[in-house]
């Protein structure tokens, strides 16, 4: 009998195992993320698992035996999920927040972390409690919640799964371009974490019934419940009418609209007030009476204006009366005092109250009308209408990849000079680099030889580091004598960025308008910027070399509303297709459920232990 011939998904996973094998095998020293696809952004987790911890915690669990290959953790409808893959989603969720809260939490101060996430990283996750709401469970730790949603992840995914199979909808060679993406970082990983076989790593960081075959599996339903998302939001925008677009956008103008005020900030005097009791201070402080001076001139601030005067103008002469040198800048500078397309979001940050709120976003609210707010305790802001409720501007975002060849630190070897020799050799030594730097000789490139798009931004006269803009050029050359490929370009990134997304490729998602510095976000949003352009930018980081994946894209305000619509809809339809989800545990399942909790709570203690360590360690 003929041997069955495989099939085209057949093959394509027979040869990517082939391909895992060989590159787990090698051990490639790289790093690892989470993947994010572009548009939708939904989450391939890959468990982020810190190095010095996944050598002590997880492989004493990997060699105990607790997580045996098979066991099941419970059912949905019919489905069996093993308690390797709860383990999967259950520390994705985990390490998630660990990484997230440990991240800002470094980066930028004590108690930031824990701010954005709710997370104590420093805590146990079953010793601190959640603070949402979880139904049918009074007063949630962590563990609850973690168990929470790794059971709502997989609802979701068994039940696209099953919607897929129904109504056709398969993957495609840009979705199976996904999964080895989502590989390659684990593979990375593993690498990282001491030099371990992917096989190995799973083991260490899941237990012994994780396989990289049942990570396959894993990575290919997450792909596939994008996939659905993305057709199922494909479809309901594309039923959308302009009149429901519109009537929407009437309907929630503190959503999608927007308005531009002129505004001036009218500040109380402050007077000396004695101290009660001998040996304290005396205190600078607002009183009624200087409140109510603050609001007379408030009141005649907005008398004027509505009497016909510029804004600008009756702003400029405040000022002046103040006895300010600004007052010239506020009659000739727009931006002293225009507030320009701002959203209800950005009104309410402000300490500004519901009644302004509802006045500056009130279609009724004319060009030219004025309001006056209280800013407690400190005085008034008087507002302008300039221009009412209208549509959000567009929103410009981009996709680049880019190379950072950072400044150094230029008090290292001064320092390290000085302490030795004294301040003078540290001048010299100084004084010597700066020569050296002068000396530099740099051979511009020269666009035209080029048949990609070359756009360098540096100016050669008063660029800071000669020595280091020819390393970036010297890059940049190099790209352009091979095959000028994204691929290429990520390569040279994983090699030479000192950014911290080197390790993938120096990707840059979606990222809107105002987030980067000027001059990189400059140049990523010039006008006629296409895929595959590529040059070199400088900034007060350092040299970018720029790789353009993308010509940027523009979401208009209909766009925003057909995609906030549509989000509602697919939220209704996720919750349909797991409606009749009947979850059933045994007492033996519970103790299987257990296992997995338990192993988190361990390796989360564990990562606190490293953590103190290591701080102990920097302190001396």
């Amino acid at each position: 009998m003929a041997k069955k011939e495989m099939s085209s998904a057949e093959a394509y996973r027979q040869e990517r195992k082939e391909r895992l094998a060989k590159a787990a095998k090698q051990n490639q020293k790289k790093s690892h993320n989470i993947i994010l696809t572009k548009g939708t952004k939904t989450a391939i987790a890959v468990v982020v698992v810190i190095a010095l911890v996944a050598g002590i915690a997880g492989f004493a669990v990997s060699n105990s035996g607790v997580l045996e290959r098979g066991k099941v953790a419970f059912k949905v409808g019919e489905t069996e999920v093993t308690m390797a893959e709860y383990s999967y989603y259950y520390n994705s969720v985990f390490n998630n927040y660990f990484q997230y809260s440990h991240y800002y939490d470094s980066n930028y101060g004590q108690g930031m972390g824990k701010m954005y996430t709710g997370y104590d990283y420093s805590v146990a996750p079953d010793q601190q409690s959640y603070p949402g709401e979880i139904e049918g469970i009074e007063n949630p730790t962590f563990t609850d919640f973690f168990d929470h949603s790794a059971r709502e992840s997989i609802k979701l995914v068994k039940a696209s799964k099953a919607y897929a199979a129904e109504n056709n909808i398969t993957l495609d060679d840009e979705d199976y371009k996904k999964i080895d993406e989502a590989l390659e970082t684990f593979e990375q990983s593993a690498s990282k974490s001491g030099n371990y076989s992917l096989p190995a790593y799973l083991r260490m960081s899941y237990g012994k019934a994780m396989t990289t075959s049942l990570l396959e599996e894993i990575c290919e339903e997450q792909v596939l419940n994008e996939k659905v998302q993305e057709v199922k939001m494909a479809e309901y925008t594309d039923s959308y009418s302009d009149k429901k677009i519109e009537k929407e956008f009437a309907d929630n103008p503190e959503l999608y609209g927007a308005v531009s005020l002129r505004n001036y900030v009218i500040k109380a005097e402050t007077v000396t007030v004695k101290a009660e009791e001998e040996g304290e201070e005396d205190t600078e402080e607002v009183t009624k009476e200087t409140m109510a001076a603050a609001k007379t001139k408030a009141e005649t601030f907005v008398s004027r204006v509505n009497g016909g005067e510029d804004f600008k103008a009756v702003a400029s002469s405040f000022e002046k009366l103040a006895g300010s040198e600004k007052y010239a800048e506020l009659k000739n500078d727009d931006s002293l005092t225009l507030m320009e397309d701002i959203t209800y979001s950005d009104l309410s940050y402000s300490s500004a109250d519901e009644k302004f709120l509802d006045w500056a976003l009130d279609e009724k609210t004319a060009e030219g009308e004025t309001y006056i707010t209280e800013n407690e305790g400190e005085g008034y802001t008087v507002y302008m209408m300039v221009d009412p409720v209208h549509h959000i501007p567009d929103v410009k975002t981009y996709d680049v990849r880019h190379i950072l060849l950072q400044f150094p630190k230029e008090e290292t070897k001064a320092e390290t000079e000085e302490a030795a020799e004294g301040e003078d050799a540290s001048e010299e030594t100084t004084e010597a680099a700066e020569e050296k730097k002068e000396d530099v000789e740099v051979e511009l490139l020269n666009p035209a030889d080029y048949d990609v798009t070359v756009d360098i931004d540096v100016d050669l006269e008063t660029t800071k580091d000669k020595a280091l803009y020819k390393e970036a050029q010297d890059i940049l050359a190099g790209y352009l004598a091979g095959d000028k490929t994204e691929d290429a370009f990520a390569e040279l990134a994983k090699k030479h960025s000192s950014d911290g997304n080197a390790e993938q490729g120096g990707i840059y998602e979606d990222v809107p308008q105002g987030q980067m510095v000027p001059e990189f976000e400059n140049w990523s949003l010039a006008e006629g910027r296409k895929a595959g352009d590529v040059g070199i930018v400088e900034t007060t980081y350092g040299y970018h070399i720029m790789y353009a994946v993308d010509a940027p894209e523009v979401t208009t305000w209909s766009d925003t509303i057909k995609n906030d619509l549509a989000s509602a809809e697919y939220n209704t339809f996720a919750e349909e297709i797991i409606k009749a989800d009947n979850v059933a545990i045994t007492d033996e399942q519970t103790e299987n459920l257990a296992a997995v909790k338990d192993f988190t709570v361990s390796l989360a203690k564990q990562q606190i232990r490293n953590i103190q360590a290591n701080a102990s360690a920097a302190a001396y």
